[in-house]
């Protein structure tokens, strides 16, 4: 294709039309030069194929596809980089000799039949891509145990030592397994396309192909991730409107986030969410997207006080790297350099590139927030969001939000289909009985109302009360006493190399407490924690650090303590 060419067919697969303003065209503008001499028109107009066979499904776009005004003209990405002010060098970058990336987010249950429709429409140039799982340490020394005839579960911190091995042997194992291929699966949603037919005899009978991912990009192939998302497919259930069709404010949506109440909110409903969103006090959708990527690694390690919580606002953004984009501009704007050039930088830190951090730290020279800066993009090394991402998921979980202060009856049906969080099964199906989806079971739960018999074989119990027993109480000052089902529960290596438990336990319908435990609890093993505590405060939120405690079934709970649950 020549320049024009290329640019034509680009322009008449444009969905939307270019919106007024010179930012836009200066910007559409910059993106076609980067498009034609880094040749990635084919690849463009491939995705816009793969989207015309799924008009009829719902998707949204993660990663930094975002950050493209041609990605929103062609209809690829509903984020509207302009808007949300997103440099696109973190898509496309003409100093990177790489494709852009361009993941796709389909409802869970349509990402088989996305990936067949694919399929059918290019056999044999389409497959499915494979995943070489590798031994790392951790594995490869549970493997020479279990080649020396060590049996089961082996616990967390194990040594060699405590097993009746030879332990010279075992490290020699582990040496030769590090590195080595482990098994092969499927990519979660990997789809190569090829430039010509391919044998049959390459495909498996379900059109996968043995390349993993770092093989394919040494070949000059395309390759879309068509991705399941199960918010989407709780979004889409409750309601037809698109990501684009929700109110940027909204008061009730807003009261919500800020009581921290999350529950069911698809990739928003972990403890950790729930007390940030009370720490940040969303007002808006933006705020929302703010606070999806506060809580990533890399704006919390370089977080050095809770304030930015406060203070931080739309008009008004603090010094700390919260987006990946950030980064760029502070990169750029420190050291004068354009921003594709700030992105390789940013990649540097992130990818911990010594020589060209070096090099970074000699432009700096005698910078007076040298350290800060520095400080800063150290934090990339860990997860991060770019802006564009950030946007896409702060969207859907502020209209997962708004259905849940609007619908809640359909929110909750939809949940029940769709949601696989970490919390156990009675925390959702107890909430969606507070709202009327009060569901009996095709068993002998139907007769027997015996929540105990209900909860072992189930799970759940049918009965609108919540397990009695259970409860909260302020002994003397902020010391509290309690006895709680667990909803969820997480054993973390904390300072020191010390595991501390983090759980969030039910006391009554819709009433949940956070709980620290300063020790490893296999939590899987239990229903109940009875314990006494100090409730400590922070960014707006609070949880109790566990200082006594015992841990029970639900049946020794009602043996030791005499109770009559029934």
């Amino acid at each position: 294709m020549s320049e024009q060419t290329d640019i034509q067919a680009l322009l008449d697969r444009f969905k939307r039309t270019v919106p007024p303003g010179k930012d836009y065209q200066d910007r559409l503008a910059e993106e076609f030069e980067l498009v034609l001499n880094q040749r990635f028109t084919q690849y463009f107009l491939q995705v816009c194929d793969i989207l015309d066979l799924t008009t009829d499904i719902t998707h949204m776009t993660r990663g930094s596809a975002g950050s493209s005004l041609i990605c929103y003209l062609l209809g690829i990405t509903d984020v509207d980089p302009i808007k949300w002010n997103i440099p696109v060098a973190r898509f496309m970058n003409p100093l990177r000799d790489d494709l852009p990336d361009i993941d796709i987010d389909f409802p869970h249950h349509k990402q088989e039949e996305v990936m067949e429709r694919i399929f059918k429409k290019w056999p044999g140039k389409s497959a499915r891509i494979s995943n070489y799982v590798m031994y790392k340490e951790k594995s490869a020394r549970r493997e020479a145990l279990k080649r020396l005839g060590v049996k089961g579960n082996l616990p967390r911190g194990f040594k060699y030592e405590d097993y009746d091995v030879d332990v010279k042997e075992a490290k020699r194992i582990e040496k030769k397994l590090l590195g080595k291929k482990r098994c092969i699966s499927k990519h979660c949603g990997g789809i190569l396309m090829f430039t010509r037919q391919l044998p049959k005899s390459l495909f498996s009978q379900d059109n996968q192909i043995l390349l993993d991912k770092n093989e394919v990009e040494d070949l000059e192939h395309l390759k879309v991730d068509i991705l399941a998302n199960r918010g989407l497919s709780q979004l889409v259930d409750i309601s037809p409107m698109a990501l684009t069709d929700y109110p940027e404010t909204d008061e009730e949506t807003s009261k919500l986030l800020c009581r921290g109440d999350v529950l069911g909110v698809t990739q928003a409903e972990s403890p950790a969410m729930s007390k940030l969103f009370k720490a940040v006090k969303p007002t808006s959708v933006y705020d929302c997207v703010f606070a999806t990527a506060l809580i990533r690694p890399v704006a919390t390690s370089g977080r050095k006080t809770a304030s930015m919580f406060m203070d931080w606002s739309r008009e008004r953004q603090t010094d700390t790297v919260v987006y990946e984009d950030d980064a760029i501009e502070r990169i750029a704007s420190l050291i004068g350099v354009d921003y594709y050039e700030a992105d390789m930088y940013r990649r540097a830190f992130a990818k911990r590139k010594e020589d060209k951090i070096l090099d970074f730290i000699k432009k700096l020279g005698n910078h007076p927030q040298k350290q800060q800066a520095i400080d800063a993009l150290n934090s990339l090394s860990g997860f991060g969001l770019c802006r564009a991402h950030a946007v896409n998921l702060g969207r859907l979980i502020w209209a997962l939000a708004y259905q849940k202060a609007h619908n809640p009856k359909q929110f909750w049906d939809a949940c029940l289909k769709h949601a696989q969080g970490s919390y156990r099964r009675w925390v959702h199906k107890n909430e969606a009985k507070q709202h009327g989806l009060f569901q009996r079971t095709k068993s002998k739960s139907d007769v027997i109302d015996d929540p105990v018999y209900q909860y072992k074989k189930f799970g759940w119990w049918s009965r609108k009360d919540f397990v009695p027993g259970m409860y909260v109480q302020n002994t003397w000052g902020d010391y509290v006493e309690f006895a709680g089902m667990i909803a969820n529960g997480r054993v973390y290596k904390g300072h020191g190399g010390k595991y501390v438990t983090f759980a969030t336990l039910g006391v009554d319908n819709s009433e949940y407490i956070d709980v620290v435990i300063k020790k490893p609890l296999s939590h899987s093993k239990y229903d109940i924690i009875w314990g006494q505590g100090q409730v400590k405060y922070r960014n707006g939120s609070d949880h109790v650090e566990v200082n006594k405690f015992k841990a029970y079934s639900i049946d020794q709970w009602c043996k030791e303590k005499n109770v009559n649950i029934n």
